[in-house]
């Protein structure tokens, strides 16, 4: 079990956010010799930046931190990845706390202090909870969502850095609007950017893999899946 447990963790990126220092370099230390890899912040300010340039497959968050609490951060953040893993955890372990959590999108609910082997199980139960499920884009484009893949007729295909981004970004959202702000945001991390340089990534995707991106008007752009 824990040969599983380790095999599991090893394939995973975790960010930890959490304003002790101390608790955040036990946790830190716990689970980096593990897990693919591991990044820390110290408030909801500092995990949305680290989400938004590193795309963690988990993240361990306090409630109660200063400048954007850890309600706030995953409001933030299930705008952009509707199906972000969170783990929550705090010292005030109160029914409202706990629904608080579930409506706010955590997957899973600790208490502190942290078990770690508790904490290890947690994780490696988000880490088979990954489902092999395509979501068909073309004839020939499927996606599996949970694992970040894309597929051309059964096989991977990869793009550079920024198309990436931006085509999941799009595929967090399928079928929905995502706006010029949020590409702004979570694809260039804040950086002034054209219209028309984001026009020419989509442009690129779109020649690439022959799939269905709509630009609406001054707002932004969708990506459809087949019907």
């Amino acid at each position: 079990m824990k040969e599983e447990i380790l095999d599991s963790l090893s394939k995973i990126s975790i960010l930890i956010v959490e304003d002790d220092n101390v608790a955040l370099t036990l946790l830190k230390s716990a689970l980096k010799p593990y897990c693919m890899s591991v990044y820390t912040a110290n408030d909801g300010y500092e995990g949305l930046e680290s989400f938004n340039k590193n795309n963690p497959d988990v993240i361990l968050t306090d409630i109660h931190m200063p400048m954007m609490n850890g309600f706030e951060m995953m409001n933030e953040i299930l705008k952009t990845k509707p199906h972000q893993k969170f783990i929550i955890f705090t010292s005030y372990d109160t029914d409202n706390n706990l629904l608080k959590s579930v409506k706010a999108g955590a997957a899973l609910f600790l208490k502190k202090p942290i078990d770690i082997e508790i904490l290890r199980s947690m994780l490696m139960s988000l880490s088979v909870k990954s489902q092999d499920k395509l979501i068909k884009l073309s004839h020939d484009i499927s996606i599996n969502l949970e694992r970040e893949k894309i597929y051309k007729g059964g096989n991977e295909v990869y793009l550079t850095f920024l198309q990436n981004k931006l085509f999941w970004l799009l595929a967090y959202n399928l079928n929905s609007l995502v706006t010029y702000d949020k590409i702004t945001e979570y694809v260039y991390e804040d950086e002034n950017v054209s219209k028309s340089a984001i026009q020419n990534i989509v442009l690129r995707i779109k020649k690439e893999l022959g799939i269905k991106i709509k630009n609406l008007s001054e707002l932004g752009y969708m990506m459809t899946s087949q019907r």
